[in-house]
Parts: structure tokens; sequence; C-alpha cells
């Protein structure tokens, strides 16, 4: 019968898979099933599961509600037509399935959705399956025990020649029952000479083959015993030998080896436990512990001292380290022998250096003979390698500067070499002496904290350095909090330092009268980085702060100090420290006053103060016990820290305003009354209220943001028409407070509107308003609201919410309510506005005007600009045409619009448009401003945002930006030329919903596009034509190269710089004329440029040269030449004589010039 494995792999797979897993191992058939799992679970997204026919029949649906990671699989009639077509195997149902249904039903399948929603098929398998391997995925997997293990390996021989035989005991476990397991016994290196079993069960070789070695193969369930016989070839490299042989993996493993020499010196990989004993016939015990895979030993004779002469060799590895009071020296001695052996070392070390410790492998003893000659005794004779380690001292040479690096030398040794490496020290230089190194050569270091290398080749050698401090070169950013009481001033300071140059070992301050003014100082931070505050008797206004080493980098320093100090005195003198630094940045000073006091600061005349706050005050954090106080924030210049300081203590002050907000909502009014406190100099923690007797049981008072109310203790009898109630704050307040009081009032009458409100006993409010909202929007738009009492006053704030600020602050509110056609004067605004208008050459233009309405009014009042020509086309409310509902009032200019009431509550915008032109020429020259107009709505009705949009002819184009409007263009580069392009959000003319179609008889082709916030009723720029424009801009630069090429004095640099000079400034106040006339600018510059050249053409075909021949005497030196030697004075044996034909002419002499030397 097989395994239940395989029958669940047959289930998943073509039946020929499990035939051939049958022959399998066990545990290589549980690795499989696993892993087959594994992979169906990673293909099996199973969120939608659904069973379908494979054959062309329909698909019959099936539910599976139990299980969540099964939908509802759905039926053929219910399925996409695209998924039929990719899967190819879900036919329409219109088709006849030719099957009986109980075929169907043998024949389901499984689909499963993917990421991108299609369906895909998973042959061979069913929904019985799959709810199989998932029930088995939930129950757990019990790990089986493996079919074998090997329980110890021990080994014991002894050493013939140039082999080693050796006795194998291995015990070995088998778990499986009348079965044959095949075991690897490894042992790759060895050959058997002979084997022997024992055990309850049945044994056979099986083999070799490289990756696993021998095999063997047990039977039985047990423990079982296999004897071998191995010979395993050792390695040589003289003068030792190596045993290597590969094991097989176990818990236990040992070996006994005899070698045949007298004393050994052993290497035996790391982890192994080793002993050796020699043996009384010249021979050597060696044992094993923990051998791990791979039994790796090596061994090598130790030769006779007496008999062979021991030569040793040497090298060593010298480190230097500084301190703060010393130098040490660790050096690290590989030592070995080259020829015999040794049981001590003789090193001379050196002179200068005290020896603190020394140590090594086999360590015994060590003493010092004479002159720094250190003998080390070892337990036993060594051939080595063993590896001395030495700590030496000496003194930091702080005044000489010097020191001397030698020693080492090791006796008896042929060969002595070695590195010497030299830490960094910070602050210091330290470089050898020239000349007077002895076989020391200096190489490149090879780590990031040394400061140079050096290796010697022999001994004896030498190494004299020397310690040059370094001055130091370091930044300061002090950061000082002052923090001010009645009777105290206590100073934080923190002092950024960043060292550039060398190392620091303190920080220097100068403090002047610090004694005088009473300051005592002491450390704030950890003894990490600072030691000590010390003042040198001699010079009591300078302060020490000592590093406990020394530093560089960027590193922070904190000290405190505090001083008394009397309040509501004379001023008194307050200095502070100023850090010694040779770059030292501006101080931050932050005065902290306590709750009640106030401090007066006054620099000195040589203290050079800014009061603003520096920009480095960021970066320095303050406590959070002083995150509330009132803070003033100074920047000192570096210099002296002098004041002149007043502290006064005050008494509590309080302010209060009140902001109240009334909902009303059919018959009742719900008033939310916030209650605005400002504390002063004295916490509060009581907040005393006067309350109108009618609400004292219908309030409920809430402090700050909080849910829950504050409990009121009512002080005064129940009769009182005004109640006073006392409110506990959870804690001391200081700085704003807000007491909410929240209260529902019934609305008696519809006409009429009295609200009492709640003032403060403590101090009366400054100032008091309210809002009011109704929570029906009809009733917002068609109400009109007043006030009944004069101590209020209506206005409108930015945000378009009407609000009465009173002027008495102690009146209750009363307003009247009426209804009316032309609706409130605040209960609607324009969100958004766009007008587009068209200008010609004369200054004449058409216009369209859009406003957003977020509600419906029922009338809306406009006035036009009076004498501007302005004739109103057509008026459209949404899409429909209204321009008969328009009613001229009084005035020519002013006009009524009549709009249609809703026939329901809409929720889209109301869009309305006004067509209107002016036919008034404004234009009476080139450089004659234009103006365009907009209607404007009455009662300042508060418009959100405006954006205008004009339109010039193709010649004409803008020259200024209109005042108090933000262009909405930008230049681009189009070709050769820039131009102005549109860079905003919404162009005009924008697609609006219920919008009339657009204007066809806008001429314009130059648009320009413009915005504001707020309402906009005119737009007034300057145009100027194509021609004009570059009429200025070239003419101008053309002028000014033309007056540089005539007057040479300004063709200089000098001249080029204040012309430039001159433009910047000039565009800084008329920066739109500047860039449209900078084009044509740049063209007559090139027309200068032409023009000069064509002018220095011109001037050279002017100029004519005559040239003659020249004749052949003009070739003839002049007769000069030839009377500066005279032949008489020549002797003619002398064969250094210059003669008179011997001098060369440089230049050919023409005739004239040979006349004028005649």
């Amino acid at each position: 019968m097989e395994p239940p494995d395989v029958e669940l792999i047959q289930r998943f797979s073509a039946p020929k898979v499990g035939d051939q897993l049958t022959n399998m191992s066990q545990l290589k058939r549980f690795i499989l099933v696993a892993a087959g799992l594994c992979g169906l679970c990673m293909l099996l997204p199973l969120e939608y599961v659904h069973a379908q026919s494979s054959g062309s029949g329909s698909s019959a649906p099936m539910e599976r509600p139990a299980s969540p990671a099964f939908d509802r699989t759905l039926p053929s009639s219910s399925q996409p037509a695209s998924t039929e077509k990719q899967n190819g195997t879900l036919p329409s149902a219109s088709e006849p399935t030719g099957k009986p249904a109980a075929e169907e039903a043998t024949q389901q399948g499984l689909y499963i959705r993917g990421a991108d929603g299609q369906f895909l098929p998973l042959p061979n398998l069913n929904l019985d399956q799959v709810l199989e391997y998932l029930k088995q995925k939930q129950t757990p997997q019990t790990t089986p025990s493996p079919e074998y293990a090997v329980s110890s390996v021990s080994l014991q021989g002894n050493i013939k020649e140039d082999r080693a035989i050796l006795d194998a005991r291995l015990v070995i476990l088998i778990n499986e029952a009348d079965q044959w397991v095949r075991v690897p016994l490894k042992l790759n290196e060895s050959i058997f000479l002979k084997t022997n079993y024992n055990g309850a069960g049945e044994s056979s070789p099986g083999g070799f083959n490289r990756t696993d070695g021998y095999l063997w193969w047990f039977k039985g369930k047990g423990t079982h015993e296999l004897n071998l016989t191995l010979s395993v070839s050792l390695k040589q490299q003289l003068p030792s030998r190596r045993l290597q042989l590969v094991l097989p993996q176990t818990a236990v493993s040992n070996l006994k080896l005899t070698v045949p020499l007298p004393q050994i010196s052993l290497e035996v990989p790391t982890g192994v436990a080793v002993s050796k004993k020699s043996l009384d016939d010249d021979q050597s015990q060696i044992e094993l512990f923990g051998l791990g895979e791979q039994l790796d030993l090596s061994w090598q004779p130790i030769p006779d001292e007496k008999k062979v002469d021991t030569v040793l060799q040497a090298e060593t590895l010298l480190t230097t380290d500084f301190t703060t009071d010393s130098v040490l020296l660790n050096a690290t001695q590989s030592i070995k022998a080259l020829t015999g052996s040794f049981q001590n070392v003789q090193v001379k070390l050196p002179e200068s250096f005290r020896l603190l410790d020394v140590k090594c492998d086999g360590y015994k003893s060590h003493k010092v003979i004479k002159d720094n000659l250190v003998e080390v005794a070892l337990i036993e004779p060594t051939v080595g390698p063993i590896e001395v380690q030495w700590t030496l001292e000496t003194d930091f040479p702080e005044q000489s500067g010097k020191f001397l690096i030698d020693g080492f030398e090791v006796s008896r040794a042929k060969r002595q070499t070695g590195l010497i490496d030299i830490q960094t020290l910070d602050g210091y230089r330290i470089f050898r002496m020239e000349g007077q190194n002895r076989s020391v050569y200096q190489i490149k270091a090879n780590q990031k904290d040394l400061d140079s290398s050096y290796r010697f080749l022999k001994q004896p050698f030498q190494l004299p350095l020397n310690i040059e401090r370094v001055k130091p070169y370091f930044s300061a950013k002090p950061f000082y909090l002052v923090q001010m009481f009645g009777n105290r001033a206590e100073l934080d300071a923190r002092v950024q330092i960043n060292v550039f140059q060398g190392a620091l070992d303190k920080v220097s301050l100068d403090w002047p009268n610090r004694t005088e003014e009473g300051w005592e100082l002491e450390l704030m931070q950890e003894p990490s980085l600072t030691e000590a505050i010390v003042v040198d008797p001699s010079q009591p206004n300078r302060v020490n702060i000592n590093l406990l080493k020394r530093s560089k980098g960027t590193f922070e320093i904190t000290f405190r100090a505090r001083r008394p100090v009397i309040a509501d005195r004379e001023p008194f003198s307050f200095t502070l420290p100023e850090i010694k630094a040779p770059s030292l940045s501006a101080t931050s000073l932050v005065i902290a006053n306590d709750t009640n006091v106030v401090t007066d600061l006054t620099p000195a005349p040589k203290t050079q103060v800014i009061s603003s706050p520096s920009a480095q005050l960021k970066e320095f954090e303050l406590p959070a016990e002083v995150q509330n106080l009132r803070k003033t924030e100074y920047q000192i210049q570096p210099g002296p820290n002098e004041f002149s300081a007043i502290v006064s203590i005050h008494n509590q002050q309080i302010t209060a305003n009140s902001n109240a907000l009334l909902e009303l909502d059919g018959s009742e009014i719900r008033v939310e009354q916030e209650i605005q406190y400002q504390i002063e100099y004295d916490p509060l923690s009581e907040i005393r209220l006067r309350v109108p007797q009618a609400l004292r049981n219908r309030v409920n008072f809430y402090l700050d943001n909080e849910q829950n109310p504050l409990v009121p203790t009512w002080t005064s009898d129940n009769t009182d028409p005004i109640q006073n109630a006392r409110l506990s704050l959870r804690s001391k307040q200081l700085g704003p407070v807000k007491i909410t009081a929240v209260y529902l009032l019934p609305q008696d009458s519809q006409a009429e509107l009295n609200v009492p409100l709640i003032r403060s006993d403590d101090v009366p409010f400054t100032e008091s308003q309210f809002e009011l909202t109704l929570s029906n929007e009809e009733d917002t738009q068609y109400l009109e609201v007043s006030s009944l009492n004069d101590a209020w006053q209506q206005q409108l704030g930015m945000n378009n919410i009407a609000f009465w600020r009173a002027v008495d602050p102690q009146a209750d509110i009363s307003l009247k309510l009426k209804k009316s056609d032309t609706g409130s004067l605040f209960s609607y605004s324009i969100s958004q506005a766009w007008i587009d208008c068209s200008l010609d050459a004369a200054g004449s233009y058409l216009a369209r005007a859009q406003y957003q309405f977020p509600v419906s009014p029922r009338t809306l009042a406009f006035r036009l600009p009076e004498n501007a020509g302005i004739k109103i086309e057509a008026v459209w409310w949404n899409n429909q045409r209204v321009t008969e509902n328009l009613v001229q009032q009084g005035q020519a200019t002013e006009f009524q619009l009549i709009l249609p009431a809703p026939k329901e509550k809409e929720t889209t915008p109301h869009i309305l448009t006004i067509d209107y032109g002016s036919t008034r020429h404004q234009r009476d020259s080139q450089f004659s401003p234009l103006s365009v107009v907009a209607p404007e709505f009455v009662n300042n009705l508060w418009v959100e945002k405006t954006f205008w949009k004009v339109n010039l002819p193709s010649n004409e184009h803008l020259f200024t930006i209109p005042r108090g409007y933000t262009p909405q263009f930008s230049w681009v580069h189009q070709g050769v030329f820039w131009s102005r392009e549109f860079a905003g959000e919404d162009e005009i003319p924008v697609k609006l919903k219920n919008a009339p179609p657009e204007r066809q008889d806008f001429l314009g082709v130059n648009h320009y596009q413009f915005y504001r916030l707020g309402p906009a009723t005119s737009l007034q720029f300057q145009a100027l034509s194509r021609s004009m424009i570059v009429f200025i801009g070239a003419g101008t630069a053309l002028l000014l190269g033309f007056i540089l090429m005539s007057i040479s004095v300004l063709r200089s640099m000098l001249v080029l710089l204040v012309m430039t000079t001159v433009v910047s400034a000039v565009a800084l106040w008329y920066t739109a004329p500047v860039e449209v006339l900078l084009q044509p600018a740049v063209f007559g510059l090139l027309l200068a440029i032409v023009a000069a050249l064509i002018n220095g053409t011109s001037r050279k075909r002017k100029e004519t040269k005559l040239l003659t021949m020249s004749a052949p005497s003009d070739f003839i030196p002049p007769p000069s030449f030839s009377e500066r030697i005279h032949p008489s004075e020549v002797d003619p044996e002398d064969i250094t004589a210059v003669r008179p034909g011997s001098e060369i002419v440089d230049k050919p002499v023409s005739s004239s010039e040979a006349g004028a030397n005649r």
C-alpha cells in the first residue's frame, strides 16, 4: 500500500508521476509533496473559485459559504463573454451540451480569478482535492525522525614512516526496521585494511563515491558498530607532517595518535581540544577531541637546543599611542626558529621606555637581566612561531618635543624586520628628524588613523621623532539662555565648537566684572567631555574650561552660572562671557522672564546688538519649562557682552473679549459664546462670570477644546437677575484661555430676536461681536436682519461672513427679522468673476462679464461708470436671456435686475452674464492710456476672485501692467523671438455649465489675462504699436551705439557697467516696459555693430599708400657701419678679431635712409 502522501500527489498530478515516486525514499517523497503543495498555494489566490463543466455544456453552480477563501460560483449565464473567449472552455449557454448531467458532474473543473480579473482554468483538479489540501495545511505537521545517525567516531593509531595506521570505531544508530539504509562514512583519504561489524542486524559495503566517500548498508533498527583499520597517507612539507581525513557528521569524535618523536610542536584547527605528552621510548602521544567533520593535524619535531644551534627569526610590529601625559608603545613580535628550538627569548627593549606588561603563548616568567635586556621563559621548548606582546610607556615630551623608538632586538636572531605605526595625535604634528634615522625607511600608511608608518630591515635601528603642537583654529557659536526671576538670574550657556585645525584641550572665555556681579559657575554636562572650570588667580576675568581629552571636529560644551538680582531698583550692570576663538559667530541671547517679571535690557555703547532673532536660534532647542514663558531674543556681534538691566515685578493683568455664534433653527436659538481670556504676569486658577438668571440652568461651560464640561460654582441667590459663577481651571493658566458657553433659547417671536450674553466678572470685555446663521438656506437669502440697539454695528468680513461688533460691550443682542424679496444684504456673494474685453485701435471695446453666484438672489442692482459710453447689449441668467427684466433706476447708469425665482432647491452655482460695449474713443495718441470698466454691484457685494482678459489688435502690444493685478502670462521662447503666452490655470473664456454661448465678435489677436483678489470695476494700462516699440527700443540702442562710436572716451568697461546698472535700476520700477523694449534694443545694438563694421571698412578703402621700388643702393650699409672698426687697429694674427666685413646687418637700409646718414 502506498503512503498517503503519494496518493495526494496522484490526486493533484498525472497518474504516472505517482508511479515514479513509489520507488523513492520516504524522506524525498515528503519533500516533493511539500514543494508541490507550496507551489500550488502560490498559484492559487483562492478568492473566487467556481466549478464549471470542461465539455461543451453549461456550468453547474455550487456554493461554499463555510470557507471564506471561496466565493459563490458563477452560473454560465452570468459569466463574461470575454472570459469564455480567452479560456476557450466556456461555450455559450445556447449551445446544446450533448451529454447527460451525470457525465457533466464528473467533469467539473476549477477556475480561479487572476490579478487582471479574468478566470483561469486549473486542469486535473476538483474542489474536494483543494479542500483536502487546505485541511492538511491546517493540521500540524510532524517532523519524521531521520533514517540514521552516526553516534560517535573514535580513532586510535600510530605513525609508520609516511603513513598513519588508525583503528576506527564508528557507532551508527538506525531508525528504520526491516529496511536497508545506506550510510555515508566519508573517510575519503583512507584505505580500508580490515573491517569488522558488531550488531543485531546486518551490514554490507555500499561502494565509494567522491562526495560521500565510503558507503555502508545497514539493516535492523538499533545500534550498529563498525570497526575499521585504516591507512592514511601523510602530507609532507619538511620538517612538518600533516594528517587529514574527512569524517562523518557526529557529536562525539576523538583521536589518540602516537608519533615516533620525543618532542613535537602541534598545529590544529581552532576549536579542537588537544593534549600531548612524551613517552619513555622517544615517542609522543597526541590526543584530540571534537574533531568536527575533518581531522586536520600538523606536527614537526623540536630539535634539542644542546645538539643543534638555535637560529631565530623575528618580525616586529610597533604601534605608538598617545595620552594626555604619556606615550604608549605596543609591540607584537612573532618569533620562530629557523634551526634548533628555544625555551627562552632575550629581547633588548628601548632604554627610554618603561616595561608595563609582557605576555605570549606558553608564557612562564620573565626577568630583566641588565640594560633593558629582558628574558622571557617558556613552559616547554618550541620551534615557534610564538607571539610576544609588549606594552611600554614613557612620559609625554611636552617640553622637549622629542622621543626615540629603538630596541626590540632579539638575541640569536639572524633576521629581524618590522613595521612601526605612529598613531595620529590630535593637535600635534609628528615627524622624524632627518639625518638621524638608522636602518628605517618611511612607507605609506595603510590605515586612516595612522599619522605615518616606517619599516626597518635589520637591527639595531633608531627612529627619532619630533612632536610639535599645532596651533588650533576653530569656530565658536555661543547660545545664552538667561532666565530672569524676581531675586536671581540663571544663565545656561551652550557653545558649539568646530575645530578645523589642530585639537583643543580647553576653551577660554573672558568675563569682566564676574566676581563683582556675583556670578557663580558650574558645569552642566556629564564628565565625558569637560573636566573642570579653572580660574587663574592672576587673571580673574579669564575662565578656562578644561576638556578631558584633546578634541577635534564638532562638539558642544555647556556650563551654568547664577547671580543675585534685586528687582524694582536702579539699573544694574549685567555682563555675559565672551568666548575666545579665532572665528567667533554672533552670540544668540534669549531672555526668558518669569511669569510676573519684566526685564529691560540696554546694551552698553561698545556692545553691538540686533534685536531681531537670528537664524541660528533655530539650531538650539529651548527647554520645555521655558517654552511658554515670555522671551526676548537678541543677536550680539562678536565683542564685549555688557548690558544695563532693570528687573521689575508686575501684578496680574487680564483682558477678555467675547465672540458669539447664533444659530437660528425654527423655534429655538442655539448660542455658542466664546470668552477669550488673556492672562499676563500671574497665573489664574479660577474664572468668574456673570450669567443672566434665565441661563443658569441652560448653559454648559467648556475649557478650551475639552469635551467634558466644567462644573460651575454659583455664589448668588437663585432670585438674583445676574448670577455669579466661578469656574475652577484644571491648573493655573497663563496666556490665552478660552471658555465656551453653549445654551439654547426659545424663539418667542418671528420678528424679533433677543439674546442675553454672559460677561466676565474679572474684567470688562474689550471687544464683543456675534455672527448669525440660519439653518434654512432660503431664509438666509431673503431675510433682512437689523439691530434694534445702536450699540451693535453690522460689518462684512473678508470671508464674506456678516457679523456685528458692539460699540458698547455691555449691551445684549436685539435683532429685527424681516423677510424681503430683495434679499439680505449679506446672504450671498460672488465666488468668481470673469471679464473678457476686446479693444480696437481707437480704444472702443466690446466686453462680456460673467459672475458665479453660489445661491440665487431675487434681485440684483449694479451700476456702470458715467461718461464711459457704456451700452448694455444683453443680460443672461444662466443660459436664459433676461434682458427684458433689466430696470433702469433713477440715475442713467444704475440698473436693477429682477431674476426668476428658482423652481426647486438647486445645488449648482448660478452664472450671471452681462454683454456690453463702449463706443467712446480713448486714444488721441500712441501714448494715451486705455481703460476698460465692468459693472459695479451696489451695497459693496463681495467678489472673491476676479479674472480679466484683454484682447488687442494684431499690431498692438501691452506695454504696462495694470496696477493691482497679477499677470497670468510669461515670456516664452519661440524661434528667434520671445513672446508672452498664457501661464495660468483657467483661461478665459471658461467653459461653464448653464452659460450662454461664446461671443463671436471679439477680433483681438494678442491676449493678456490678469488676476486679483476681491472685486474689480476698472482696468487701466498702456498699449503701443509694434512699430513704436521697435522705434523706441532699437532707436535708443542705436543712438547709444553711435554715441559710443563717436566719443572714444566713453568706450570703456566702466561706461558699460554704468549703463547696465541704470537699465537694471529702471527695470526695478518699470519691469514690463523694459521687458518689452529689450528685444528691439538688441536689434538696435546689432544695427550699431553693423554700422561700425561698415564705417571701418570704408575708412580703410579711402586710405592710399605710395610704394616705391627699391634701388640697389638701398641695400648698401651706411658708412657708419664700416667706420666703427678701423683696419689699422686689427692684428692680422689675431684669430678672435672682428673684421669690417664680418658684421651682420639685421635689416636692409633704404636709399633714403642711406642719404640721411650721409
